[in-house]
């Protein structure tokens, strides 16, 4: 068996990735949601998964944001450490070091805000790094893959069991509960005229749930063949770029482990 993968994009096609995540990073700095960002804010949901359990129950979360240095420190740490990553993307020692800080961030970020609304992928696409080995790193790359077309097409498997599907109203209904806080603020924005137009045309809110629907199902193609892996991509980031702009939910943190969609047939074993 013979890789041709990682032997010739070796300090390519891992630091644009890299490269991607740290723009990501830098963004959630600018968007005033980094650790030091945080600092002093209660956390207010940190929901039934073990992963934030287990980090909470040890005071990680909640003594980084007690102590405004630490956030900056933190922040500084992972800017920096993806620069080295990505002069030196194999070096698994700053991967493991910046994989365990950008977990930390991503339980914290989400207790703190009380929603999960903001994207994993950012941490996902650190898993191959973590690896030495070229062929290890290639399986690791080979399996997130597939976990990225896991995580889509899942969704489209919740929405074909439950009854949102079925009920008309219910992405109207989603809108509302979703903007409800815009609405009590009498914000007046543009997303929220639109969320109102939306909210009072269910027709029109139907079919781009019906529409979401779709996209995500088509992603069983990628399970049988790479061919179409860019087309998936484009429309993944298509995708992100519509919930932004209906459901205000962010792009950022999730456009790294969407492009690996743009490599995949360089790793293809032969």
């Amino acid at each position: 068996m013979k890789f041709k993968s990682l032997n010739t994009l070796s300090g390519s096609y891992e630091s644009q990735l890299l490269f991607i995540v740290l723009i990501e990073y830098l963004l959630f700095i600018i968007s005033g949601v980094s650790f030091s960002s945080l600092h002093q804010i209660p956390y207010f949901n940190i929901g039934v998964d073990p992963a934030y359990w287990i980090a909470y129950i040890l005071n990680i979360p909640q003594f980084i944001v007690a102590h405004h240095w630490l956030g900056i420190f933190i922040d500084s740490s992972i800017v920096l450490l993806l620069v080295g990553l990505i002069i030196y993307p194999n070096k698994n020692i700053l991967a493991f070091a910046v994989f365990i800080l950008l977990l930390i961030f991503y339980l914290t970020l989400t207790g703190y805000l009380g929603h999960h609304n903001f994207q994993s992928g950012f941490v996902f696409i650190l898993i191959p790094y973590l690896f030495k080995e070229k062929k290890n790193k290639s399986f690791a790359f080979e399996t997130i893959r597939y976990f990225l077309l896991f995580f889509y097409f899942s969704a489209a498997i919740f929405k074909l069991t439950s009854s949102g599907l079925y009920n008309q109203n219910h992405f109207s209904n989603i809108l509302s509960g979703q903007f409800a806080p815009y609405f009590i603020e009498g914000n007046l924005g543009w997303r929220t005229s639109l969320n109102l137009f939306l909210i009072n045309h269910n027709t029109i809110a139907y079919y781009l749930y019906i529409g979401s629907f779709i996209l995500e199902l088509t992603l069983i193609i990628g399970f049988f063949t790479k061919r179409y892996d860019k087309y998936i991509g484009c429309l993944l980031l298509c995708f992100h770029l519509f919930n932004w702009i209906i459901m205000d939910i962010s792009v950022i943190g999730q456009v790294a482990f969407i492009m690996l969609l743009f490599y995949s047939k360089k790793l293809e074993i032969i």
